[in-house]
């Protein structure tokens, strides 16, 4: 009967290139208007409520931390109602919060308005396109996956631009309205798309841990929290080293990198997408705790060469390989929780991660920042090659875990 469940599911299943790249158009507006496009405003946005820029930045890890609260019941909702109309409810009242921002006539009304705007990341952005590609694929969801996070790449490409032509030619109130608007029309019609097609069933496909409590009637909830401890854990360092962007120019200015930094600036970004389709090419062939191995290995490479050389050729050495490492770590965010778990809550098991990645995300550009100016650059590059190390060791750890 689970047989001709699966047979039966897979019939009159959409075109998953289809769904990806919905799903990533989706993301590509969410994430590029709500964090590129309000980054780049906001010294604009600032001056007009006359308060410094930095006070805009504050309400962004504001906004991470509450949300890091809200991700864990996030996850349960998608579970539950499904991902696509999250995403569908995520796109409207986004777009309405946004249009309230824009309209705000005091910085109170807009930083509530802001808030709402942060708060909906969770159920509009990476984690609930993952979610909404495992509700329709299943365990095919992995392509999927990849082919999301091609089109998220590109974000701040259109974006940082976009939002720096449209806020000369219009204010910023109008432009975010325009965006708004934008949000409204293609990213509700993409959910409501996504909305009518039906669900895999829950049950037909269970993760390996899952399935070995069944065979022997004994949870292993020990085995799924050291899991769970580790793959946290891995995530959690290498949040602090993907925060280096934050910061790359100057630090990589600071270690003498000269006119270089710009060049490797500017190479950090293509390399992120480039690391995206190698993963989607041929990633998808490992195991996915293997590609969390390769991605911060990489990243780890990367920063200990930096600390050792600040020569023109290590400095866009490092760019490439840290990008390509940062951009496989976005993909596997989603696929090793559906290696790990399978198809059954997992929007709930990310809601859980996504969490600790929340929390790290707003302390992260902080800490950096502080240790930049006690110690200076080699030291802020030292530090992410530690945690960057220490992500490689967890995944690792979690590599040599058994399987049933």
């Amino acid at each position: 009967m689970a047989a001709e469940a699966q047979v039966g599911v897979a019939i009159g299943r959409p075109n998953m290139w289809l769904v990806s790249s919905g799903l990533g158009l989706y993301v590509l507006l969410m994430y590029g208007i709500a964090y590129y496009g309000v980054t780049t405003a906001a010294p604009r946005i600032a001056a007009e409520f006359s308060v410094p820029a930095s006070t805009i930045f504050a309400m962004f890890t504001a906004a991470l931390l509450s949300t890091a609260f809200l991700a864990p019941l996030y996850g349960r909702w998608m579970d539950e109602f499904g991902a696509a109309r999250i995403l569908l409810v995520g796109a409207i009242l986004r777009a309405i919060a946004l249009a309230l921002m824009a309209s705000s006539p005091n910085l109170f009304l807009f930083a509530v308005a802001f808030l709402v705007v942060q708060l909906l990341s969770q159920i509009t952005e990476y984690d609930a396109a993952f979610a909404c590609a495992v509700d329709i694929a299943g365990e095919q969801a992995r392509t999927a996956m990849s082919g999301i996070t091609l089109w998220g790449g590109v974000a701040s490409t259109i974006f940082w631009p976009a939002t720096s032509f449209l806020i000369v030619e219009l204010d910023w109130r109008a432009m975010m309205l325009a965006y708004a608007g934008l949000m409204l029309i293609v990213c509700a019609i993409i959910a409501a798309w996504l909305g009518t097609i039906p669900r895999r069933p829950r049950l037909v496909e269970r993760s390996d841990a899952v399935a070995s409590a069944d065979r022997t009637s004994q949870a292993p909830t020990w085995q799924l929290d050291q899991r769970f401890v580790l793959l946290a854990a891995a995530f959690a360092f290498g949040g602090i080293a993907a925060n280096l962007p934050a910061l790359m120019l100057p630090v990589l200015e600071g270690l003498g990198l000269g006119a270089t930094a710009i060049v490797a600036g500017m190479v950090f970004g293509p390399s992120q997408t480039a690391g995206r389709l190698f993963e989607m090419l041929f990633g998808t062939k490992m195991h996915a705790v293997r590609v969390g191995i390769i991605a911060s290995g990489a990243v780890a490479a990367s920063l200990v060469i930096l600390l050792v050389s600040n020569s023109a050729w290590i400095g866009l050495l490092f760019a490439v390989m840290f990008g390509a490492g940062v951009g496989v770590s976005y993909v596997v965010r989603g696929s090793v929780v559906l290696a790990l778990y399978g198809t059954n809550d997992y929007a709930t098991w990310l809601g859980r991660l996504g969490r600790v990645r929340l929390i790290v995300s707003a302390f992260a550009p902080f800490v950096l920042a502080a240790v930049m100016d006690l110690y200076g650059a080699w030291y802020v590059v030292a530090f992410c090659a530690m945690a960057a190390s220490l992500s490689l060791g967890f995944f690792v750890w979690l590599a040599r875990l058994p399987n049933d």
